[in-house]
């Protein structure tokens, strides 16, 4: 399973993928916009988005993939791991 991580801060993202790994979880991490964001995301079975540390237009860009593709979405405000833990953690129910 892919999942794509929207926000979060640059000194955690290794963090982001290691957690993913333990939970058998491909983790893509996009702290910034990036050109052909929409397809990109169309190939990941879910979104997180840290809604503390990511823009509105990336946010915008993102659930309209989402919705285009059926890609469910978790967001969290905080970008710890903790919370970070918990939205993971959705996607496995």
């Amino acid at each position: 399973m892919t999942i794509a991580v929207l926000g979060g801060l640059d000194r955690l993202k290794r963090s982001y993928e290691e957690k993913g790994k333990e939970l058998g979880m491909d983790i893509r991490v996009f702290s910034q916009g990036i050109p052909n964001m929409a397809q990109r995301l169309s190939q990941v079975n879910g979104i997180v988005i840290l809604t503390g540390t990511v823009g509105h237009r990336m946010v915008g860009e993102a659930l309209k993939a989402a919705k285009q593709h059926c890609i469910p979405v978790e967001r969290s405000h905080s970008s710890g791991m903790s919370s970070f833990s918990r939205q993971l953690h959705e996607f496995i129910k």
